[in-house]
Order: C-alpha cells, then structure tokens, then sequence
C-alpha cells in the first residue's frame, strides 16, 4: 500500500521533537562551548529554521538519507524564489525528514549563481 504524499509546505516543525533536537545539536555541535554572563544568546535560545526537500515524504526521506551518507548535499532553486536575498555562508538551518523529523543540523557551505538558478551547498554539522 502507498504512503499518501505529504505537503511538505504545511508541515508542522513546531514541536517538542525539534527543541530536543536543538539542545542535543548545539550541544555536541559546541555552539554553546562558554556560557555568557549576560544569559544566553540568541543562537543558544532560538533554533534555526527547520525545512524537508522534496514534493513528497518519499522524497524527502531518499534526500536526508543521501545527504547523511555524504555528509553534504546541495540544492538548487530559480533565483527568483530568494527574493533577493541569497543563503549566507555559515547559516544553519535544521534538515527534517518527510515526517517532519529533524534528521541533521547542517550549514550553508558554499552559494553559487549559474544563469538564472542558485545552488546552495551545506554540510552536515550534527546528525540525529
């Protein structure tokens, strides 16, 4: 029996899994290697975006397997999606599976422009 596909849009990333997730990451990431005296950064309070890839769970499961083998991945995407403003080096971001699993804690690596698409590399920083 086929799994029915999942919009991956309005999936719901909100959720106690992701803030588990996060303190585990930024842990064994050493994001947090010395405490402040003026309480927590904001990198230490608020975790980073969360997002899955692909037009359905199956694909997205197939692409966070991929970039955990690999320990990197890359995507590309029409320029005009960015509205101007493209991914900046060392951003991190929170990969999800196509249930919305957060899977790895990855950072942008490299940006690149070819014509009119941008391809955006990362490497996997913590994975679950």
């Amino acid at each position: 029996m086929d799994e029915p596909e999942v919009d991956l849009s309005e999936t719901d990333f909100d959720h106690e899994e992701l803030r588990v997730f996060w303190d585990l990451a930024r842990f064994h990431a050493k994001l947090n290697a010395a405490p402040s005296y003026f309480g927590p950064t904001t990198l230490e309070s608020v975790p980073p975006p969360a997002w899955a890839y692909g037009d359905s769970a199956q694909e997205s499961d197939a692409f966070v397997e991929q970039v955990l083998a690999d320990e990197r991945g890359e995507t590309t995407a029409d320029a005009a999606d960015y509205l101007g403003d493209l991914p900046q080096l060392g951003v991190l971001s929170i990969l999800c599976d196509g249930s919305g699993v957060p899977r790895a804690l990855v950072e942008v690596s490299e940006v690149r422009t070819t014509g009119d698409q941008v391809v955006e590399a990362f490497r996997v920083v913590y994975r679950a």
